[in-house]
């Protein structure tokens, strides 16, 4: 008998269902039914529906004699899918539109057997077009995992959920069943899910694995009431919806009892009342927002008076008078304090700039410029702006030569483009100049960098090690909220836990650190050209990377493929014209050689994988490998196995570089990128002796045109060598 049982309720849309039926059948978790019920569909839903029902065992297909509504067939669904397995633990319902990655089933089978007191878990997700174009808006989270009071859960619900990205979660079935599936009510996954948060925990897997296909926002009531009671609207579908789901629970648990023994006869009262105050709250919280809107879009002008009234109250509600009115006292005293910074850094510009001209004006005299060693001295007056850094850098690290304590390399938790550029070379040329003993050094990066520090040292820490994924993002998110930006200019309070955690890991009573810091505020005078790459070059020191063996997990790979990896940054940004081209892209190469595709899955920093649904043959998906814990290591792994690599311009087409393998980079807006950062890949490149090209979108016909016109050649069988 399979373990999970998915009901799919039918409705007229058999545009949508083949492909949504697909992407339910390729599940990774296998051991599960899929019964379809038709509620009297009249397009090509019931043909459809029978020739998957004739090629798959797993599936079967029924078709209501009457039309039931949506209500009435959830509920044909649920009850003719135990009905056949009775035996089944979890149940899950499944839309005819809609898509689900391979991963979801098993990620969510996961959970709930992890974690015994969740009874229901889904993923986050994100909203497709009609066309199945991924749309701009972030994935909604929420979930109420760890709180054992059931009335603070019932309370967050309420405020917080979103019931329509809830529903196609899985669920135990027994709490399901026990809360009545879906009750004849407007809005009864709200219902639902509030009734549901008393019987346990909810969940949310933080990975997207769900697609919602959306057709606009077309929620009202009244179309509920057509959708769920077709044949005929009963009366107390005109009474405020929350008012309803107060009886209903009332009735429930009161009067019959069915809550019990979990839910006493008085608590069950006392969840009715609190249903019907707070969920009354939250409509008339939701209908002045509606209001307030309709008032903005007429009047556009109060708009900047009415965002400045709104954060004042929630930062009074979050934080008390007392604490905002100390607050403003306080950045009074900061601003007085930048005014103080501001004069004497004014008193240090007006003795730097007239001696900064004085030695552009030597540089321009005939006689320094052709005959007195002219690139010698071009070099050291560019270096001229950086040497105080330089200084203090050096002065930041030699301590650390005087000491035996172990030295933590980092943490590094930035961007992987700086690490990879910069950092890396850095601790090369670091290490050397200082003569650090490779014994003393504890590697700590993220993600599963391991294989770019073999060459510095063995002992590598993953800051995955010591934070759960939850933490890491909130302290991340802190981190950037104070700092204004990913870059590690200062040690910052997420470094010193790291380092701590580190010390308890490893048993140490004390280390040292060796901190991105001092690298970032030198070499932050070469990226923004206010000296020259003679700063570069006299700080760092480029090694090529050991190659990594293919490991078990990816043998089913081809043994030549191209590595890609689209994802959206301000070069590259989340537009159509971009997500066109990049399935073009990978569609074009994939006619030629094999594709493996790295998107991870996961949300980890501000880079977002494109998603491309209905990718077909000659592409592998590796993302059931990818864990906040190792996705850079299975990256690394691709990558330095492959042909070549093409996709957004950025760190991994760094590191292909590093490894010998040809990088083809694509951005579409140029002002976005650094050019220095193009110059140091460039490099890097010729060092190497591999090629790589940063190339933007908007030339590739002009020289898929060129190729053509000579030899008839294929662009993207040019770009991988074949």
């Amino acid at each position: 008998m399979p373990r999970v049982i998915i009901g799919s309720p039918l409705f007229n849309h058999a545009g949508d269902f083949p492909e949504a039926i697909e992407s339910i059948l390729s599940q990774t978790f296998t051991d599960f039914a899929l019964v379809l019920v038709d509620d009297c569909s009249t397009d090509e839903t019931a043909a459809i529906a029978r020739e998957y029902e004739a090629l798959d065992p797993r599936v079967s297909y029924q078709r209501n004699t009457e039309r039931l509504g949506l209500i009435g067939n959830s509920h044909r669904a649920f009850y003719a899918a135990k009905e056949r397995h009775p035996d089944a633990e979890y149940f899950a319902w499944a839309s005819d539109h809609d898509l689900w990655h391979p991963r979801w089933l098993e990620q969510l089978v996961k959970t709930l057997d992890e974690h015994p007191d969740v009874v229901l878990t889904y993923p986050l997700n994100r909203r497709i077009g009609v066309k199945g174009e991924v749309l701009k808006r972030r994935p909604w989270a929420f979930d109420t995992f760890g709180e054992t009071s059931r009335w603070v859960r019932m309370r967050r619900g309420i405020k917080d959920m979103s019931a329509g990205n809830m529903v196609y979660g899985l669920f135990r079935i027994g709490p399901l069943e026990r809360a009545g599936i879906y009750r004849h009510v407007l809005v009864p996954d709200r219902l639902l899910f509030t009734e549901l948060s008393l019987y346990g925990q909810f969940k949310q897997v933080p990975q997207v694995l769900w697609f919602r296909r959306w057709y606009g926002n077309i929620f009202s009531l009244e179309r509920q009431r057509v959708s769920f009671f077709p044949k005929g609207k009963p009366l107390y579908a005109y009474f405020p919806w929350w008012c309803s789901h107060a009886v209903s629970l009332f009735w429930t648990f009161t009067v019959q009892g069915r809550g019990l023994p979990g839910v006493s006869r008085a608590a069950g009262a006392l969840a009715a009342v609190q249903v019907f105050f707070f969920a009354g709250l939250l409509h008339i919280w939701q209908s002045l927002r509606a209001l307030r809107f309709k008032i903005l879009d007429r009047l556009v002008g109060l708009r900047p008076y009415e965002r400045a009234v709104r954060l004042r109250f929630r930062a009074v509600a979050r934080r008390g008078v007392v604490d905002v009115t100390k607050s403003r006292m306080k950045k009074a005293r900061k601003a007085r304090a930048r005014l103080g910074r501001r004069v004497r850094r004014l008193a240090f510009e007006l003795v730097r700039r007239p001696g900064l001209w004085f030695i552009g004006a030597l540089r321009a005299l005939p006689v320094v410029k052709n005959r007195v060693i002219p690139s010698l001295l071009k070099d050291e007056f560019d270096e001229l702006p950086a040497k105080p850094h330089a200084d203090a850098m050096r002065n930041e690290i030699e301590p650390l030569t005087k000491s035996d304590a172990p030295i933590v390399i980092g943490p590094w938790v930035g961007e992987v483009g700086y690490e990879l550029l910069y950092w890396i070379p850095f601790l090369n040329w670091a290490i050397k100049e200082f003569g650090l003993e490779q014994r003393r050094l504890i590697i700590v990066s993220r993600g599963g960098a391991r294989h770019w520090y073999r060459h510095i040292s063995r002992e590598y820490v993953d800051v995955f090690d010591l934070f759960s994924l939850d933490e890491y993002r909130e302290a991340n998110e802190l981190r950037w909220d104070k700092a204004g930006h990913q870059k590690q200019y200062r040690v910052e309070k997420m470094d010193r836990d790291i380092a701590d955690r580190v010390k308890a890991k490893l048993g140490l009573e004390h280390v040292e650190l060796l901190h991105p810091g001092p690298m970032y505020r030198l070499l932050r005078f070469y990226w923004f050209e206010k000296a020259g790459v003679g700063v570069l070059k006299q700080h760092t020191e480029y090694k090529p990377f050991e190659r990594v063996e293919r490991s078990a997990a990816l043998k089913d790979l081809p043994r030549d493929y191209v590595a890609v990896r689209f994802y959206f940054r301000p070069s590259f940004p989340d537009t159509p014209e971009n997500r066109q081209f990049a399935a073009d892209t990978v569609r074009a190469i994939s006619r030629v050689m094999p594709v493996v595709l790295l998107n991870t899955g996961l949300r980890l920093d501000d880079h977002e994988d494109l998603n491309v649904p209905g990718m077909g043959m000659g592409i592998h998906h590796v993302d059931r490998l990818m864990t906040a814990e190792r996705n850079l290591e299975v990256q690394t792994e691709i990558v330095s196995n492959a042909r070549a690599f093409v996709g957004t311009y950025g760190g991994l087409a760094y590191l292909a570089t590093f490894y010998g393998v040809p990088s083809f980079a694509f951005y579409s807006s140029q002002n976005e990128l650094l050019p220095s950062h193009m110059d140091a890949w460039w490099r890097l490149s010729r060092m190497m002796g591999v090629p790589a090209s940063a190339i933007d979108t908007r030339g590739t016909d002009l020289l898929r045109t060129v190729l053509g016109g000579v030899e008839r050649l294929d662009v993207t069988r040019a770009a991988v060598g074949s």
